[in-house]
């Protein structure tokens, strides 16, 4: 049996078709997720706590600038028990200099604080796999607009 060259050459193209589209861009993982380093840890140190072994899901986070002034979303994944991960942001964000403005603890939590002139939201999801999905956004607190006369 023998394979018209058409057909061959239609089998190598797709074959290049599917491994170029499983492949990334740049020579590097896109969108690949990382245990909080000391790095990340000391960049958000002093700002916002982040658990011991969190995993950040860096395809849902976007931080812009850096320490005391960033805003934007970190997603993260922490193992443990959803009411000691409550209770860490709920201390540990006030040790931070944040003030609590509001909290709820149930089966999507949501704690909300505020610094300065910034809001942060943390909100705290148990995941179908043991451990906790955490969203934690932070941006700029809304100002009253001035009445006209």
């Amino acid at each position: 049996m023998t394979i018209a060259p058409t057909t061959k050459l239609l089998f190598v193209l797709l074959t290049c078709l599917f491994v170029s589209a499983c492949t990334s861009t740049g020579g590097s993982v896109v969108g690949g997720d990382s245990t909080v380093t000391d790095a990340t840890a000391k960049q958000l140190s002093g700002d916002v706590p982040l658990p011991p072994g969190a995993v950040v899901k860096q395809q849902d986070s976007l931080v812009m600038s850096a320490a005391s002034t960033w805003l934007g979303r970190i997603s993260l994944s922490v193992s443990g028990d959803p009411q000691a991960l409550f209770t860490y942001f709920k201390d540990g964000m006030p040790a931070s200099g944040w003030t609590l403005t509001s909290s709820s603890f149930s089966k999507t939590s949501l704690l909300t604080f505020t610094k300065g002139d910034r809001v942060a939201s943390i909100q705290m999801q148990g995941s179908s796999f043991g451990g906790n999905d955490v969203l934690i956004t932070v941006a700029p607190a809304a100002r009253p607009v001035p009445s006209r006369p």
